[in-house]
């Protein structure tokens, strides 16, 4: 655990991370530093060796300490998410010196940029989050060496600064819970150890409890969809319900469902060899909503929340389901398969209508690694919204842009909602075109979310396709390898700012 202080002196620091705008005014931009080190990054700035140039990056030594020069980019163009990038690359370039005593020093045009709490929030949850590394199966001194102090240099203490101090190691250690079970191996991270996992979380709050249905309750229940996917596995599926309820007697709970796939092989729909690599992430979903409540144990959120995670393994096998089978939903809808690759859907189908079933939410959020369609529509860096309600979209991607992740809202409506029509059952688990892939998708869950009897939504829904939440072996310049985590801070802010 790292432990965070303010203005340490300069001397007891290994290395003092310093960031660099391109701005003319070069002066005051280090005026907080000791001359030492203005002369060592004016004579570097003059040679040429120090751009500023947006992730550049050069060491200068001192006799007070290792200094590390980070660029922010151009004025116009920083921001606050350049600011949490600039401070993750840094801080995983200064583990490479193996140091363990960090600084970061905070110009004076940062602190005017960024106000109190959010800077204390963004900078430590950048420090935690570029500091971690999944290294469980690594020898000791294959390691990296890991920060024990960082220490915020040219700040004025104040509440505001501590207090976000504080809420950013709640919520960096949530995005990193997340991060570390979707890179926990398939063979280590099965339906058994996501509940074991819940139950740990339960220990630590007195308002959270844990029940986990096993097979036969889900057969009495007529979970149909989840037995479908998991029969091929040797691994029995779990249904896990977490039910944290630390606000206001009677208020309506939040749901959110998380998809738990801990390995997809894709079923007797079998995926191509290199499509198969990384899908120890399909449960990204369910590790979502663990971290989001993981982080709201630590701030001891006053809300009632619910969270649900249907788990299994899709594996082919001679008991598999197979394509052309129709499966049954919990809530007596029919499914005609097409491709046991779309699984995903199917188990998620059945949290939705165990939420009708069970509760009256105020809102329901969906999380899952669901289509690469996602990937291919917005790339790399962005995870998808769905909702038809167009202010909880506002709500959620307001709260994106206050913890500098890219959301994006793609399109649900009838025409997607037709492709999901099948022949033989309710609706079929694939599209009749290739076409619009994430939004047929996102249809077939917006079709359980209407109650059987009424015809009309049973409660208002929002769904997140998380594709691009893992960056495999490539990692990103302010994150290391594997899973990143996104979403979990925008729906903490979300949570904290709107129900």
């Amino acid at each position: 655990m790292i432990t965070f202080t303010l203005n340490t002196p300069l001397a007891e620091l290994d290395t003092l991370i310093v960031p660099l705008m391109q701005t003319e005014d070069l002066e005051a931009h280090l005026a907080e530093l000791p001359e030492e080190i203005r002369r060592a990054v004016r004579a570097a700035v003059s040679r040429g060796d120090i751009t500023g140039k947006k992730f550049d990056i050069h060491t200068l030594y001192t006799d007070t300490c290792r200094v590390l020069v980070i660029g922010l980019g151009a004025l116009e163009q920083c921001s606050e998410r350049t600011w949490k990038q600039a401070i993750g690359v840094a801080t995983i370039k200064a583990e490479e010196h193996k140091i363990v005593t960090l600084g970061i020093y905070v110009p004076t045009i940062v602190q005017d940029m960024i106000a109190d709490e959010a800077l204390g929030q963004t900078t430590t949850i950048a420090v935690l989050v570029g500091d971690y590394a999944y290294d469980e199966f690594q020898s000791i001194d294959a390691r990296p060496t890991h920060i024990s102090t960082c220490s915020f240099i040219g700040v004025s203490e104040s509440e505001a600064l501590l207090r976000g101090i504080q809420i950013g190691m709640c919520i960096g250690r949530g995005v990193n819970f997340t991060r570390h079970l979707g890179n926990t191996p398939p063979s280590v991270m099965t339906p058994a150890l996501l509940a074991s996992t819940a139950m740990e979380l339960a220990k630590e709050h007195e308002h959270l409890t844990v029940r986990v249905l096993e097979r036969a309750d889900m057969e009495v229940l007529g979970m149909g969809c989840l037995l479908g996917v998991a029969q091929g596995s040797e691994l029995p599926p779990k249904f896990i319900i977490m039910e944290f309820m630390n606000g206001d007697a009677g208020e309506k709970p939040v749901v959110l469902i998380g998809k738990g796939i801990t390995f997809d092989s894709g079923g007797l729909s079998l995926k191509p060899a290199d499509f198969m690599t990384d899908m120890k992430f399909d449960m990204l979903g369910a590790g979502t909503a663990l971290g989001v409540v993981h982080a709201a144990l630590l701030l001891d959120l006053k809300k009632n929340l619910v969270v649900l995670i249907p788990s299994a393994e899709n594996m082919p096998s001679g008991t598999s389901f197979r394509p052309d089978d129709v499966l049954t939903a919990m809530n007596g809808k029919t499914v005609e398969i097409g491709n046991t690759d779309a699984e995903g859907r199917l188990i998620l189908a059945d949290a939705l209508c165990y939420t009708t079933a069970n509760y009256d939410p105020k809102l329901v959020i969906d999380f899952a690694t669901l289509t690469g369609a996602c990937v291919v529509a917005l790339g790399t860096e962005r995870s998808a919204l769905f909702t038809p309600h167009d202010d909880i979209a506002a709500s959620l991607l307001r709260s994106a842009e206050a913890a500098s992740e890219w959301i994006w809202r793609l399109p649900l409506g009838e025409e997607f909602t037709e492709l999901m029509k099948s022949p033989v059952a309710d609706i079929s688990n694939i599209s009749s075109t290739r076409y619009g892939g994430a939004s047929t998708a996102a249809a077939f869950l917006e079709f359980f979310t209407f109650d059987t009897e009424t015809k009309k939504p049973a409660y208002p829904w929002a769904h997140f396709d998380l594709s691009s939440a893992y960056k495999g072996k490539s990692g990103k310049p302010w994150q290391r390898y594997g899973a990143t985590g996104d979403v979990v801070q925008t729906v903490v802010e979300f949570l904290r700012a709107t129900v």
